[in-house]
């Protein structure tokens, strides 16, 4: 009986002996572990902090306003920079400015992009709205033809519902006549 027992136990001392060398090197990779994974990289391919201030000064110069803060950014154009007078239709020289904005945006990593158009006090709110959702539909159908990569694009029709300033004035020379375009640079 005594024999049977030193026997059982060297038999479980031997089976553990070999199952924990064969967890310890098993995965054996040449003596070095890998702790990291895979590295992805930050920035889209091509991209650089120069070519975007650049690139921000070129849509300057048309009067879009690119607002920084952090890795959100908005981009306000103004309506009449895209739009004829109360028109849901691009109008022919806006392409050119539309590209600029599609360029801009292919510089980042981002899952969603927001489109938002707002209008100035007109006839009626209804119309409002479904100007301006008609409005950023065009805007985001034209970025996502142009091949700006993004998860989502989402469009707000928002009327006249937050002027930016107090302006009598209807149309869409108005500063409250904008589209707004916004997203987040994904950190990975």
């Amino acid at each position: 009986m005594r024999q049977l027992h030193v026997g059982f136990r060297g038999f479980a001392t031997w089976h553990a002996t070999l199952l924990v060398s064969l967890l310890l090197f098993g995965c054996h990779r040449g003596g070095v572990l890998v702790m990291d994974g895979p590295k992805l990289p930050r920035k889209v391919a091509g991209a650089s902090d120069k070519e975007v201030i650049l690139m921000q000064k070129r849509l300057a110069k048309c009067g879009v306003k690119v607002i920084t803060i952090g890795s959100e950014y908005l981009i306000s154009i103004p309506s009449a920079a895209l739009f004829a007078d109360q028109s849901p239709r691009l109008t022919w020289p806006s392409y050119g400015l539309l590209n600029n904005v599609a360029s801009f945006l292919k510089q980042f990593r981002k899952v969603a992009i927001t489109v938002t158009s707002y209008s100035s006090k007109y006839v009626s709110a209804k119309r409002e709205h479904a100007l301006t959702l008609a409005r950023s539909r065009a805007v985001a159908d034209y970025l996502w033809s142009q091949g700006v990569d993004s998860r989502f694009i989402f469009t707000i029709g928002a009327g006249s519902d937050k002027p930016i300033m107090a302006y009598t004035q209807g149309g869409d020379q108005s500063p409250n006549s904008r589209i707004e375009i916004t997203f987040r640079d994904a950190i990975i």
